[in-house]
């Protein structure tokens, strides 16, 4: 019985279960299955690793495509905990739209609180894989004001922005991500990207150099250099000196510090060349470094 119990737990905690070959899946399913059905769970576990377990036997039978067993699991934990569970709320929004679509799902979901974490994050799930953008901001937006310490939520409503060509607003919600998480040279550098392209997006605008443009491209070299700072040997900051330099020195207009830029591009461009003839990084960067020393 432990052993069964332990099974369970560790793919409810690992969700392990989402990438377990099909004849894994259905072995697993059918000892989840013999478990909650026997009565054992019920007389064996804690109210926690109760709901824990027949949770994980919901998205068991809704993955093997089992609607009814789903249903009779969500009644069950409905008459257990109550429907005003945030948890059996999402639960149940995930059955809808397995069911009968994500407008059935949106149509439940926006009848519960709006301050629910499940609710907002399942309501975002479903509107990011639909074209109402718009929308999947606007649940965003409320799920940042709601949860404003989430840096895992603003790092997906910068995405968002991106998405819909909102640099700006895109290298806001980035800079809400390093105040809650500072050392991550990966946002340092996508904040360096994304000013990059708003320069691009700003210059195609006025077809020409602007003073927004150059403070863009200024700061895409600030937070590239950030994040080599932070992990010397990132080829994702590194390629991202080189080309926002290269742009720098495109300028036509000169300024005081244009020197200090060409000087950051050589050692940028000395790095990537190190890198690629020691091999010394994955086959997707030393590609990417390739490129770009080929192109700037």
């Amino acid at each position: 019985m432990t052993t069964i119990i332990d099974t369970l737990r560790n793919a409810h905690t690992t969700s392990s279960y989402l990438t377990l070959p099909a004849e894994s899946l259905q072995s697993l399913y059918d000892t989840s299955y013999k478990f909650v059905t026997s009565g054992a769970a019920a007389r064996s576990l804690q109210p926690e690793g109760l709901y824990n377990v027949f949770e994980l036997h919901f998205f068991l039978s809704i993955i093997a495509g089992k609607d009814s067993e789903a249903s009779a699991i969500l009644t069950t934990l409905t008459d257990r905990f109550g429907q005003d569970s945030h948890r059996v709320g999402v639960l149940r929004s995930i059955y809808l739209e397995a069911t009968d679509g994500p407008v059935k799902a949106l149509e439940f979901l926006s009848g519960r609180q709006d301050t629910e974490l499940g609710t907002l994050k399942r309501k975002i799930v479903i509107l990011k894989s639909s074209d109402q953008t718009s929308l999947y901001i606007s649940e965003l937006l409320k799920l940042v004001d709601n949860y404003p310490s989430d840096a895992e939520s603003w790092a997906e409503l910068a995405s968002a922005y991106l998405e819909a060509g909102m640099y700006a607003q895109s290298i806001f919600a980035l800079h809400e991500v390093l105040l809650l998480v500072p050392l991550a040279y990966n946002i340092n550098a996508l904040v360096g990207e994304t000013s990059l392209l708003y320069a691009s997006s700003l210059q195609a605008a006025s077809s020409s150099h602007s003073v927004a443009t150059e403070e863009r491209l200024l700061e895409a070299v600030k937070f590239f250099l950030r994040s080599v700072e932070l992990c010397e040997d990132y080829v994702r900051g590194w390629t991202g000196v080189l080309v926002a330099t290269n742009r720098i020195a495109a300028i036509q207009k000169p300024f005081s510090d244009m020197s200090k830029y060409k000087r950051l591009y050589d050692v940028a461009r000395k790095v990537l060349t190190k890198i690629v003839q020691t091999k010394d990084a994955s086959e997707s960067d030393l590609n990417a470094a390739q490129l770009v020393l080929k192109n700037y």
